[in-house]
């Protein structure tokens, strides 16, 4: 008996956490200041990056996908 998973792969198969950080990072770095990474979780096969910009007031979460895609999935700015 063969058994075929498909799409059922680790996100760590797909992408390490040092490229789902740096593509966190690449993405708010069009903004004032530079991000910096405050922690990395794996949830729902899927990276979970918390980062904070200390110059411009910036912290967020973004979730990065399998295949590269970034998420914002909180942002919020200080005033």
């Amino acid at each position: 008996m063969l058994f075929i998973l498909v799409g059922c792969t680790n996100i760590e198969d797909s992408i390490s956490e040092e490229e789902a950080k740096q593509l966190v990072l690449n993405q708010h770095m069009e903004h004032i200041g530079t991000p910096s990474i405050v922690s990395i979780e794996i949830k729902d096969n899927a990276y979970f990056v918390q980062w904070v910009n200390t110059e411009n007031k910036e912290s967020g979460t973004d979730k990065v996908t399998k295949d590269g895609k970034v998420k914002i999935m909180f942002e919020a700015r200080a005033h």
